[in-house]
């Protein structure tokens, strides 16, 4: 949908609900005009805090708070005004509604972010930033969303940016202008040193954003073992409900049963499977392979046994499949097993790890998963991460080409070609910052954010 981005915009800014008091929000040149047209006390054109009613004609409607700023000092860069009323469904869309009839139009989701941009008040990785703020599903991209949306990682792109045209300068002065062939820092040697720090910057960058989004979108979990081992207690005990049936029946879970888990900054998302055992019914042979299938798919598996069957067919068969597989041994009911069977357990396989899950006691699983997924580094990081897959895709790409950059200069390739990729680079940085961009584009970068921001 094509917008105008002249028009004045209205959308409420919480929710819609039953509560105390909701929030809405009017960006454009005719914000206080509109608002002063269903208010018989005008609010000045003067940033401030003003009690006002409104009226729908001579019809009191609400009393309400205004928040009003003016262009270019506000969060668009254009007249706002922001009405806090009592909240209500009936009464927050009978206010827009009054707006709306005297002059605004509905904001498009994530229109006040992009007229943010478009007004030059935020680049396009504060305002993923603040999706990524709004959207956090753990304390890392929490993190991540807040220092990407003040703009205290800027520099770093920037930083990049100029690396990258300084190379490209350099380069197109051998260009221009060859018989200055000593010209300090444009030696083969040294294009290659500055190419080499500026791939060890971005290559950085590319690991800690790889890890960031895997932890935030979560690990692929399979919970697998036999029958009746207390997979499907397992997962309860972990999300702290019941999910999944739990019964002392063979065969019970015979379709997947999926959770989600968050511990610190690392989200697991976990799939419950079907037992694994020998038998005829035809529903519970699918539900088996289906379990096989999740053990080859996941990026993660929560191999549960019961201490006495641990020799068994089945469980032979899972070992095999998990040779080469990030996996936890859970050795479930420890309740049922002596000290001394514990230690000697813990002898053949001193990876194990013990619970009782109907009881509850998952403590030391807990722990195993966080020293396989220790995400406080990145917590505790002060560089810049992007968590976004488009914005880890661009990073890629520039990654590639910076090392066919570097290649080429390796092999004494033309200079000229190697500035061919740096200036797809620079190109690629601008990208990620939203300078050069189709407004196509960024118009469908904007729309997956959230009504009135």
């Amino acid at each position: 949908m094509q917008i105008n981005i002249t028009d004045t915009i209205v959308a409420p800014a919480t929710t819609i609900a039953t509560q105390a008091i909701a929030l809405i929000r009017i960006s454009g040149d005719d914000a206080l005009k509109i608002f002063n047209r269903i208010s018989p006390k005008n609010v000045p054109h003067k940033k401030g805090i003003y009690v006002r009613k409104i009226y729908d004609q001579q019809n009191l409607v609400d009393e309400v708070v205004v928040n009003a700023y003016f262009a270019p000092e506000s969060f668009t860069g254009e007249n706002v005004v922001e009405i806090a009323c009592h909240g209500g469904v009936l009464n927050t869309n009978r206010i827009i509604k009054l707006i709306l009839n005297n002059g605004a139009r509905m904001a498009l989701k994530g229109e006040f972010s992009q007229r943010s941009f478009l007004n030059n008040k935020i680049n396009l990785i504060q305002a993923e930033g603040i999706n990524d703020l709004i959207h956090a599903s753990n304390d890392l991209a929490l993190k991540i969303g807040v220092d990407n949306m003040s703009g205290s990682h800027n520099k770093a792109i920037l930083s990049l940016k100029n690396d990258v045209m300084d190379i490209i300068s350099r380069i197109q002065v051998l260009i221009d202008y060859p018989e200055y062939d000593d010209i300090e820092g444009s030696s083969n040697q040294e294009l290659i040193e500055a190419l080499e720090k500026v791939n060890h910057k971005v290559t950085n960058l590319l690991i800690r954003s790889q890890m960031a989004s895997k932890s935030i979108e979560g690990i692929k979990t399979a919970i697998v073992g036999k029958t009746n081992v207390g997979k499907s207690s397992l997962l309860n005990a972990l999300i702290n409900e019941d999910k999944a049936i739990v019964t002392d029946i063979h065969g019970t879970t015979r379709d997947v049963v999926e959770g989600q888990i968050n511990l610190n900054g690392v989200t697991i998302n976990l799939i419950d499977t079907a037992g694994i055992r020998e038998t005829k019914d035809v529903v519970e042979l699918i539900g088996i392979q289906k379990s096989k299938d999740y053990i080859n798919q996941a990026e993660f598996v929560f191999f549960v046994v019961n201490a006495k069957q641990m020799d068994d067919l089945e469980n032979v068969q899972i070992f095999k499949l998990l040779e080469n597989k990030n996996h936890i041994l859970i050795i479930n009911k420890a309740d049922e097993l002596s000290d001394v069977e514990q230690k000697e357990l813990l002898i053949k396989y001193p990876e194990a790890v013990f619970t009782s899950a109907l009881n509850d006691d998952i403590g030391g699983l807990i722990n195993k998963i966080k020293t396989k997924y220790d995400s406080d580094q990145l917590l505790q990081s002060n560089e810049l991460i992007l968590i976004n897959i488009n914005q880890i895709n661009l990073i890629e790409q520039i990654k590639t080409k910076l090392e066919t950059a570097l290649n080429n200069i390796n092999n004494y390739l033309p200079v000229d070609i190697i500035n061919v990729d740096l200036y797809d680079v620079w190109g690629l940085l601008g990208e990620l910052t939203g300078e050069q961009m189709e407004d196509e584009i960024l118009d469908n970068i904007f729309r997956k954010y959230c009504l009135g921001k």
